[in-house]
């Protein structure tokens, strides 16, 4: 596949797909990497071209600079217009237009047929925490810290982070996560299930870059199945998730991957997996 890129100085958002990798990188350092309505509209935007592109395999956001991301922009409106519109800071009290967007972006994320995977160096707080949270497996250096901190100002979890919280450590750790605000360490995150690996730092771009070409070159198609049937498994019966995984099956057994997986397990080879 032929590598390309795109980038956005507005958006502070940089895209680019190189052999099956599609990779977002969150690219305001200056700012901490801060979530901005226009990051996610940029982001959505390209996830709705992902969902159809058969040569991207594998999906991958991290972070420029020091950290992945400090969470959402609690600063996006310029003091000279706070000052004429009277504005708060926070941009969910002018329409909720970066909280509608971001919801779109985790639903995206978490409907997407593919695996997603988000690198985390530094800290992934607040939004960013939840961002990192909404991908289906996460990697860290052992200097990255996640923390759930709304409370710090006053607010309520938001882009989900309730319930990727309470699917991943339960109801009890999860309040106390969410309660009390802490950065957890990345050691301690891995402990509690946020996380699926850590490294050192000056491995981690090695690492990520090893787990997304496996997955890459993986059964997508199949993966999807996996990915659908296990968010689904949070809030539908067993009944209806066997009819779920039954359907899908039906699928997955006549397509080009499974032929291909059946021969080479039975030649006692690699199987060259195609995404479909």
């Amino acid at each position: 596949m032929r590598g390309s890129n795109r980038t956005s100085d507005e958006t502070g958002l940089l895209f680019e797909k190189q052999d099956g990798i599609a990779t977002f990188t969150l690219n305001r350092p200056a700012a901490r990497n801060a979530l901005t309505a226009d990051m996610f509209i940029e982001m959505e935007r390209i996830l709705i071209d992902l969902e159809t592109d058969d040569d991207t395999r594998a999906i991958v956001i991290t972070g420029a600079g020091r950290g992945f991301s400090s969470g959402a922009d609690l600063n996006p409106v310029s003091k000279e217009e706070r000052r004429r519109t009277k504005a708060p800071c926070f941009p969910g009290d002018l329409g909720g237009n970066i909280l509608d967007r971001g919801n779109r972006c985790i639903l995206r994320l978490q409907q997407l047929p593919k695996p997603v995977l988000a690198s985390i160096h530094g800290d992934a707080v607040g939004a960013g925490c939840s961002l990192a949270l909404a991908a289906d497996l996460r990697i860290a250096s052992r200097e990255a810290r996640m923390g759930v901190v709304f409370s710090r100002i006053g607010l309520g979890p938001d882009a989900g982070a309730s319930y990727f919280l309470r699917n991943l450590v339960g109801t009890a750790k999860a309040l106390e996560l969410l309660f009390l605000a802490d950065l957890v360490e990345a050691d301690e995150a891995l402990r509690l299930g946020l996380l699926n690996r850590v490294v050192e730092a000056d491995g981690l771009a090695g690492a990520t870059t090893e787990l997304a070409e496996r997955l890459a070159k993986g059964p997508t198609l199949a993966y999807g199945f996996a990915k659908e049937a296990v968010y689904q498994s949070a809030h539908q019966p067993l009944e209806s998730l066997l009819d779920l995984e039954a359907r899908n099956q039906k699928v997955a057994v006549r397509s080009r991957d499974s032929a291909e997986g059946i021969k080479a397990f039975l030649e006692k080879r690699k199987p060259e997996f195609r995404g479909h």
